[in-house]
């Protein structure tokens, strides 16, 4: 049987998300650069680099944008 959602989230529990989202958006992002650099030290790039590439820049922008996002709202309020 399925619980009811909770009407309010828990500002702890929100503030830890908005914390790993910051984390994991800026790792991401510098997974993304260190493996342009990876690439352009090797010389060729292989055509999976560059579905890599969309998914850590495009990923971990997004990721960041979002945590920063929920961290305004939350000192707000």
């Amino acid at each position: 049987m399925l619980r009811p959602m909770p009407a309010k989230v828990d500002r702890a529990f929100a503030r830890m998300v908005c914390v790993k989202r910051i984390v994991t958006g800026s790792l991401s992002i510098a997974s993304g650069v260190a493996l342009i650099f990876g690439l352009v030290g090797h010389g060729s790039a292989p055509p999976l680099a560059a579905l890599a590439l969309l998914i850590l820049l495009g990923g971990g922008a997004w990721t960041l944008r979002d945590g920063l996002r929920l961290r305004r709202e939350l000192q707000r309020g």
